[in-house]
């Protein structure tokens, strides 16, 4: 008999330990199907304007959907960030306006989703009264990257106001942004046709360098008050968007609230700037926001703008745009 209870103990302790086992890799079976791949928004910039009203998504990384991480970059240069685009590396990317419309036209997949950057450029003097267009008749201008977008800008002006750009003034493209920057600083440039944030850079090292024409201004005197400079803008990735709408949205929700609080605190703005590597120190940054003219305008607010601003670029240099103005497919509306 106490052989048959042993046996009998033995066989019970035996699926006791057979059902906990069986337990435990149900138990680690339903916590591995718990367990859900997050997927990663990749988000980027360019240094300068463009990036600094995404400052504080930089910093705080807010949530955009469930299961969503997202990484931020900043791009050294346009060409690092079209390179970026064009192998569909990104979702999100803020770049400038005719930058957009050419990557458009070349077949790139993406949309324009917001403006986020009006114009951002302002002639400087160091010692030289000008007052007027006409006033630069005769004179050198040292303006930055023949052919590209503030050039392009800068000479339909010239136009706009009687002046051949070819023969009534002297454009010098020889230094780049932060060359020609420093040169009007030390007091070497007479006039000169500067973005922010070295607007800001020039007057903090040169009491004497001031601001004498907004170019910004000069737009609007030329085409009217609902004309508007559109330098900047956010894009994101067509495919990417219809997959996700509800993470664009998000984001886009997200953006313009970050935009509103770097208009509003810059001083704080200023630092995170210099904190993530946008191109300027915490100073600089504080001082060039305000001219920077950072906005957030979807589609719905823009769509007419933005047609309006390339459809005067296109007409002066038909290559700024790509060639031929974007089609309507161009803009990404939310459902």
């Amino acid at each position: 008999m106490k052989k048959i209870l042993s046996f009998m103990m033995i066989l019970v302790l035996l699926f006791t330990i057979v059902g906990c086992s069986k337990q435990e890799v149900k138990d680690e079976s339903v916590k591995e199907e718990k367990v859900v791949e997050k997927q990663v928004v990749k988000i980027a910039g360019l240094k300068g304007p463009t990036s600094i009203g995404m400052i504080k998504m930089f910093e705080e990384k807010p949530l955009l959907g469930e299961n969503i991480d997202a990484s931020y970059e900043v791009a050294a240069t346009p060409d690092l960030l079209v390179s970026k685009i064009l192998s569909k590396e990104v979702d999100f990317a803020a770049l400038p306006t005719n930058v957009a419309a050419k990557l458009y036209n070349k077949g790139a997949g993406y949309k324009l989703a917001a403006v986020n950057t009006l114009g951002v450029l302002y002639m400087m003097t160091q010692g030289e009264e000008i007052n007027n267009w006409e006033e630069l008749k005769g004179k050198k201008i040292n303006v930055i990257a023949k052919g590209s977008n503030p050039d392009v800008i800068f000479k339909y002006l010239l136009e706009k106001n009687g002046l051949d750009p070819e023969k009534n003034v002297m454009l010098d493209y020889t230094l780049s942004h932060a060359e020609l920057a420093q040169a009007v600083a030390a007091g070497k440039i007479d006039i000169a046709v500067l973005p922010e944030p070295f607007v800001t850079m020039v007057s903090m090292k040169n009491e004497n360098a001031k601001i004498v024409m907004n170019i910004q201004k000069e737009w609007k005197k030329a085409l009217g008050e609902d004309a508007a400079l559109l330098q900047g803008c956010l894009v994101v990735r067509e495919e990417f968007a219809q997959k996700n709408p509800e993470v664009v949205k998000n984001f886009l929700v997200e953006y313009e609230k970050s935009i509103d609080w770097v208009n509003e605190n810059t001083k704080e703005a200023g630092m995170l700037v210099e904190k993530h590597g946008i191109g300027m120190k915490a100073k600089m940054a504080e001082l060039a926001i305000p001219r920077c003219n950072i906005v957030f305008k979807d589609t719905q607010n823009s769509q007419k703008t933005v047609d309006e601003y390339l459809k005067v670029i296109y007409d002066f240099s038909a290559k700024d745009v790509g060639g031929k103005l974007p089609d309507e497919n161009f803009y990404y509306n939310q459902k």
